[in-house]
């Protein structure tokens, strides 16, 4: 017999549980749930003739009809049930488009002599002419993947961040990498940051953003500052929190051509967990080192009988210490949504998220002239009397989907987000003195910044042939406004000698005066795109991938009381890429993207001239390798990015300078998914050759690495749940090690940074399908090392040895 499989563990966890009777295959009517698009869990549906015109994406290789089958009940969320003997050796062909579930069926069983039929509920595979043997109805758990929901195991087989269309990764002529749910909650990650490790190419920023506490990163050599949400851009992240993240998802390369004005390494994309109809509740609470403390809820269920409309509720409070002196966090974040499903064919999503912190404002420990240590990794040169960071982050957003037919749907996006952040602090300016007698500049900094963003976008995508060619072709438009205020007061500090208790008073003169650096922003950004996925030749084994985007944008700017000249400007940016099935499970492929960024106001060289926008180029090439269940995925990728009209700052002349080009080379391997029973893997490498290419105001730059882009970096994690059949049922254990290779600063490429390793250990227990026991370890053998760094006085220790315990109840 033969079977979809669901493991308990995904399926036990809160919004990701669906009730069904299990399907065993049928004919042109039976039981099917709502489409993985729609991303929402729903109950047994007993009308079968209504059921059997519901439509699914479905894209299934060819190849052996037992893994077609396996892989039909994973995309349409059914289980599938047989004898063996009937499927076994069998050969069918590909299945792909949207269409119903018994569609797919009749395409995947043609020629083969196997029938089905369906009684009260059950649908059973028979050979032709045989007795079909009814299955009495049972409960299952699990549901078909999409792009905008769980993942079952370490490896995703389908984002929409790439194309912004629900898209099988492996057949997208791009490197994507998504980190799922699991992967998040068995390493216990804090933050962002420990999310983004797990990708091969992304290494934490050195620079110090005052207006978040969230570190972004740098990705293939560039800084990515901006975040997105669902598909939407957040101008200012303000406060992240990971309560409502059901995956993040990282997207390699320019991305201009789908989200605007992006840096050219790449971007990341948060996807928020959906309620759900099947009602689960979620309790959790965490101790560990430094006096960690965090407690969580989280409900979901249905608010109509007839499950129609769902709601998701979720509130989480962290109160922490550090391994840093004075560095207590104190956060509170909420998520809600509504999902309302009026028909097969409609989905409104209305999601709320809220986040407020305060935490000090760490700007690390300096370091010696020579990369030496010269404090202990917890000292601080703050002034604990000051206020810190004070941060409100407020998130809403309204999707709605409409399938007009089976060829065209339609979708708008909402999004209003704000963030109010204040920082009250000090920042180190320099190392001063001689070895032995080391100083470090100071700077009082008292800020307020406000970011209020609001952005719509509309896209039709339509699903149709010509001839023999499959096209999945997408058209739309967005707008784009961002306002932003920022006033701050700043004042120069006396040096203060450097050594583990130093003297750090910033209350000698009155600071409580108006702000005298006030500056005010307003952002206007319209856009058309068009899109076209084309799969042609022999069971769609050639996939073409082109598209363009027009931007308009335009920017006032406002500094005290003059008006500076607005910025108006507009590009075209494109891609195309193409991708090659060498066999049902591998296939090579190669792009070619753009990046667009305008031209900030303010960013104007010695002759007060503005400077021209960036753009830049990326050329890669690659291998992918994907299981027939889609449990395990590779990627292999080279790539060239070169980023013209650089924005670089002059510190002497206080302007920026023209004629900069950067470039970026290296070579990426990511592997992730079920390498046997029980036992999921994530594994990358990196490298990453960066260097100033081209720099007319100082030739002597020419061929030097970019500052904070390690040529080396790799990770290792795995996770094995013991069998249930075994004496350790209900244990499991994970761990990994993590490498950094030589970094230097990020805006002192002199300032070096020692290469390390660290290892992570974790182990869990589940009681029961309730209750769950976990133990996390970070940096198990105590390694010192330094995570990052923007200059000398500015470096970052990593986390010494800690532990974090947690106890969870699901019900």
């Amino acid at each position: 017999m033969f079977e979809s499989e669901w493991t308990g563990s995904r399926a036990a966890r809160l919004g990701t549980r669906v009730s069904m009777a299990v399907l065993v295959a049928g004919v042109s009517t039976f039981a099917v749930p709502d489409t993985p698009a729609r991303a929402a869990e729903t109950q047994v549906v007993t009308e079968q003739a209504q059921s059997a015109e519901r439509v699914v994406d479905f894209d299934i290789p060819a190849g052996g009809l037992s893994a077609a089958l396996n892989t039909f009940g994973r995309q349409s969320g059914l289980q599938v049930t047989g004898d063996a003997d009937d499927v076994n050796g069998r050969e069918v062909p590909a299945v792909k488009g949207r269409m119903t579930a018994s569609d797919a069926l009749a395409v995947l069983l043609e020629g083969t002599g196997i029938v089905w039929s369906v009684s009260d509920g059950t649908v059973v595979l028979s050979r032709s002419g045989d007795s079909a043997v009814v299955l009495n109805p049972i409960t299952v758990e699990g549901q078909g993947e999409s792009a905008y929901g769980p993942v079952e195991g370490y490896s995703a087989s389908r984002s929409g961040t790439g194309t912004r269309t629900d898209t099988s990764i492996h057949e997208t002529p791009a490197s994507i990498q998504v980190v799922p749910r699991d992967v998040i909650e068995d390493q216990n990650a804090q933050s962002l940051a420990d999310v983004y490790d797990n990708v091969s190419g992304v290494v934490r920023a050195g620079n110090t953003q005052n207006a978040t506490t969230e570190v972004f990163p740098m990705i293939r050599g560039f800084e990515a500052p901006d975040f997105m949400r669902n598909g939407m851009r957040i101008a200012d992240a303000g406060a992240v929190d990971l309560l409502n993240a059901e995956r993040v998802e990282v997207l390699k390369g320019p991305a201009s051509i789908l989200y605007g004005s992006l840096e050219p390494g790449g971007m990341i994309n948060m996807v928020s967990k959906r309620p759900s109809a099947t009602p689960a509740y979620n309790l959790e609470q965490q101790v560990g080192s430094y006096n960690y403390f965090r407690s969580e809820g989280e409900a979901t269920g249905k608010i109509t009988g007839d499950g129609k409309l769902s709601y998701r509720a979720a509130l989480a409070y962290t109160d922490s210490g550090s391994f840093r002196e004075n560095q207590e966090l104190e956060r509170v974040a909420s998520g809600a949504g509504l999902l309302w499903q009026p028909t097969d064919d409609t989905e409104v999503l209305f999601d709320l998220a809220y986040v407020h912190e305060e935490q000090p404002y760490d700007t690390g420990v300096p370091i010696g002239f020579h990369g030496e240590q010269l404090v202990d990794d917890d000292t601080s040169f703050q002034d604990p009397d000051l206020k810190g960071r004070d941060i409100t982050d407020y998130n809403a957003n309204l999707q709605v989907r409409h399938d007009l037919d089976k060829v065209f749907s339609v979708r708008n996006q909402v999004l209003f987000h704000m963030t109010d952040a204040k920082n009250e602090s000090v920042r180190p300016r320099g190392v001063r003195g001689t070895v032995g007698n080391e100083t470090i500049r100071l700077r009082f900094q008292d800020e307020d910044r406000t970011e209020t963003t609001f952005q719509t976008n509309t896209d039709l995508v339509a699903d149709f042939k010509t001839g023999s060619i499959e096209h999945k072709a997408l058209v739309g438009g967005e707008y784009f406004f961002d306002r932003s205020k920022f006033a701050r007061r700043r004042q120069n500090l006396a040096n203060v000698a450097i050594s583990n208790d130093p003297n750090v008073d910033a209350g000698a003169a009155d600071f409580e005066g108006k702000k005298d650096d006030v500056r005010e922003g307003d952002t206007h950004q319209g856009a058309l795109y068009a899109q076209d996925q084309v799969e042609m030749l022999e069971n769609g084994r050639l996939k073409l991938l082109f598209g363009g985007r027009y931007d308009a944008v335009k920017t006032d700017y406002t500094i005290g009381t003059i008006s500076s000249e607005d910025v108006v400007d507009h590009a075209f940016t494109g891609r195309f890429g193409a991708l090659y099935d060498v066999t049902r499970n591998a296939a090579v492929y190669a792009s070619y993207s753009q990046s667009y960024i305008p031209v900030a106001p303010g960013v104007v060289d010695a002759g007060g001239q503005p400077l021209d926008p960036e753009t830049g180029d990326q050329y890669e090439a690659g291998v992918k390798f994907q299981t027939d269940d889609r449990r395990f995925s590779a990627t292999a990728s080279v790539y060239q990015i070169e980023k013209q009209n650089v924005a670089e700052y002059d510190s002497v002349t206080q302007a920026y300078v023209r004629g900069v080009d950067h470039q970026s080379r290296g070579i990426e391997f990511d592997v992730t998914g079920e390498v046997m029973e029980g036992l999921n893997l994530l594994a990358y490498y990196s490298y990453t050759d960066s260097e100033v290419l081209r720099n007319e105001d100082d030739p002597t730059e020419v061929g030097e690495r970019l500052g904070g882009v390690p040529l080396h970096k790799a990770r290792l994690w795995a996770r094995y749940n013991f069998a249930e059949n075994s004496d350790l049922k209900g244990w499991g254990i994970g761990g990994g090690a993590r490498y950094v290779g030589e970094n230097s600063a990020q805006f002192d490429n002199d300032v070096k940074l020692d290469p390390y390793v660290v290892f992570d250990a974790a182990a869990w227990y589940r009681m029961n399908d309730m209750v769950k026991l976990s133990l996390n370890v970070k940096n198990l053998l105590d390694e010192h090392y330094y995570v990052r760094a923007s200059d000398q006085s500015i470096v970052h220790p990593g986390e010494p040895f800690s532990v974090i315990g947690s106890l969870s109840m699901t019900f």
